[in-house]
């Protein structure tokens, strides 16, 4: 420590030193838990098994002589990658459900943040089903396990047609429901007092998935960050580097989602749309905010974050996809882009 010679890293280590010696009281089981996990990660004998097969019966096979075993018993007849993956992540959500089931605060509250992101990507998509009248036990079943919990069924007792039902179901029953709170509130800020029953069951219509998705998700990250601000140094400094890059990576998303996309990208909207988008957090903010709010172009894009190597070598080799429904809101991704990444010898 001494040869450091800053006072900061000897903080650091002095808390470090202090807090190992109260954490296994309330982290000690759980921490002994997740390195017993470890053992079930695949060997690398395992991995070049799994190279070598021809079919994906070869494949569970091959897995069922890992941990994994259990859950790609007999029972399934038709294996298909959607089942596959389904029960591999199965056993990953039944294994945090049980750490979920050990710990205390604030580790409880940390985890619950983990998960958020999957419980918004489960709600939204099974909201958008239910208005297209899909099969509810359908959704179920496509669902993320790491995002399902009780309160998710209770938007089957909703009649589709009833959207302002069907999302005050969402504010009062889950975990994330201060999210959809906060989300329905800004939409309607700039609505008139007097509005309508119908013209606010055709302003939840006409909400869009993505956007629901990409607001929810803005307020866990920035939600997420503001929490790990209290946590002690070592975990600070980690969640920090991890979240801002995640932010990053979903404003650079949203920025180039929106090139070309007549509401998102006009003058009039192009700076206050998408700020209702990007996190209020990460590398690129707030120096590069204001540049990277504006661009118009994919070489603008690129131009704004050409000081973080990383984010610069990212976009090198992105061509912009442009859909036949482009600037249609209702197209994927807020737009129907995709960022397409080829080498140059394979263009």
């Amino acid at each position: 420590v001494q040869e450091t010679g800053t006072w900061g890293k000897i903080k650091i280590v002095k808390f470090f030193v202090m807090d190992l010696t109260f954490f296994a009281i309330n982290d000690g089981y759980v921490e002994a838990i997740i390195r017993g996990l470890r053992a079930g990660f695949l060997t690398p004998d395992v991995y070049e098994a799994l190279k070598g097969t021809n079919s994906l019966q070869d494949f569970k096979t091959v897995l069922e002589d890992t941990d994994y075993g259990p859950y790609l018993g007999s029972e399934i007849q038709n294996v298909s990658i959607s089942v596959l993956r389904s029960r591999l992540k199965r056993k990953l959500a039944d294994e945090f459900s049980y750490i979920q089931g050990q710990c205390v605060e604030p580790l409880a509250t940390f985890l619950r943040l983990m998960q958020s992101q999957y419980m918004i990507d489960n709600i939204v998509n099974i909201i958008e089903g239910v208005k297209n009248r899909v099969d509810f036990d359908y959704l179920i079943s496509q669902a993320d396990p790491l995002g399902v919990f009780p309160e998710l069924k209770a938007i089957k007792s909703v009649d589709p047609e009833n959207y302002s039902e069907l999302y005050s179901t969402v504010l009062i029953d889950t975990p994330v429901g201060p999210y959809f709170m906060k989300f329905l509130e800004n939409v309607m800020e700039a609505l008139n007092e007097n509005i309508s029953i119908n013209e606010i069951q055709a302003l939840f219509r006409d909400i869009q998935p993505e956007f629901i998705r990409t607001s929810l998700k803005k307020m866990w990250l920035e939600d997420f960050y503001e929490f790990c601000q209290q946590m002690n140094p070592i975990t600070k400094e980690f969640m920090e580097d991890i979240l801002k890059f995640e932010a990053d990576c979903k404003t650079i998303q949203v920025i180039y989602n929106s090139i070309g996309n007549k509401e998102l990208s006009s003058a009039a909207n192009r700076s206050s749309k998408r700020k209702q988008l990007c996190p209020s957090l990460g590398y690129l903010y707030p120096d590069v905010d204001k540049d990277i709010a504006n661009v118009t172009t994919i070489e603008g894009l690129r131009d704004a974050v050409r000081h973080i190597q990383q984010y610069r070598e990212m976009l090198r080799d992105c061509l912009l996809y442009t859909s036949d429904a482009a600037d249609d809101l209702l197209c994927v991704d807020l737009g129907g882009r995709r960022i397409i990444k080829k080498k140059k010898q394979q263009l």
